[in-house]
């Protein structure tokens, strides 16, 4: 899969609810290679870049981990934190997680090279 570009945007639901009706009229343009994440608060955006999930998002692509375990291991931290950080992230759709083998092993994959956070929109 060839990584994209994140845009974060923190936007109320009523912002969303009008950018998607906009996109759904063809009157938005999306750029190529580009997704745009939304986020509904500070807040949110403030534990998105966490230092522990910031790692996380930048180890992916390097280490390219067989699973979530692995890529504990790789980090030298404890599994139930990276497996709760790795799941927030697949939450806010910054990472893909895909079941493999038998077992469905979850194998956390990179979605994106970049991310951009324009602070006014």
């Amino acid at each position: 899969m060839k990584l994209k570009r994140a845009r974060i945007i923190v936007e109320s639901l009523d912002e969303t609810n009008k950018r998607w009706l906009n996109a759904l009229k063809g009157k938005v343009k999306s750029r190529k290679g580009e997704e745009t994440i939304s986020l509904g608060s500070w807040d949110i955006l403030g534990k998105l870049l966490s230092p522990p999930r910031l790692q996380i998002l930048a180890t992916i692509p390097y280490f390219k981990p067989k699973s979530i375990a692995d890529l504990a291991r790789k980090l030298k931290k404890n599994f139930k934190n990276v497996y709760m950080d790795v799941k927030f992230l697949a939450g806010l759709g910054m990472i893909e997680l895909r079941e493999r083998g038998a077992r469905k092993t979850l194998v956390p994959i990179a979605k994106f090279k970049e991310v951009e956070l324009p602070l006014a929109t």
